[in-house]
């Protein structure tokens, strides 16, 4: 038996899982960059669609300016709720996703992402904060369903192991 001295770093070895490549995952599923890709697309055209909508939709608002005010401070607030699940989202495409998974997070996020800019406006109130929860709900609906949920999460996780002084690793 062979002794490992201090100096020698440790290795460790992955154990292979039948159907699944190294840099891939499972059989099926999408690269990190390709998911993240498609999710960054979805949700920048529906920003568009949602602007053009209200813009061609929407009548002006006419409200006080400070309720004005208020409901866009509310929006906004719907903006970092949007901006939390979008982190989200991205953190769990770090690792391979299932092409159903992916379009249920872009379909997710895009409605999310159109109603906000239908919101901006001021005017269907109800009918765009329906879409924002709607999407919202169909996004953790997705996550719930995921079966690579756990591999994304933990593959995608930064870590917590510092390095020495002089830069080799632990272990």
């Amino acid at each position: 038996m062979a002794r490992q001295l201090s100096d020698d770093p440790a290795t460790l070895a992955v154990p292979a899982v039948p159907g699944q490549t190294p840099l891939q995952g499972p059989a099926g599923a999408l690269d990190s960059a390709i998911s993240e890709s498609a999710v960054a697309a979805a949700i920048a055209l529906s920003l568009g669609l949602g602007a053009l909508a209200a813009w061609a939709v929407q009548a002006p608002a006419s409200v006080q300016p400070s309720l004005a005010s208020l409901l866009q401070l509310m929006v906004a607030i719907k903006a970092l709720i949007f901006a939390g699940a979008g982190a989200l989202v991205l953190l769990r495409l770090r690792g391979p996703v299932a092409g159903g998974a992916l379009g249920g997070y872009c379909l997710g996020l895009g409605m999310s992402a159109a109603a906000l800019a239908w919101l901006w406006g001021l005017s269907g109130m109800l009918a765009g904060s329906a879409l924002f929860y709607g999407g919202l709900v169909l996004t953790y609906l997705t996550a719930s369903r995921d079966p690579l949920l756990a591999a994304g999460l933990q593959r995608g996780a930064p870590s917590r192991r510092r390095l020495p002084r002089d830069g080799r690793s632990i272990g």
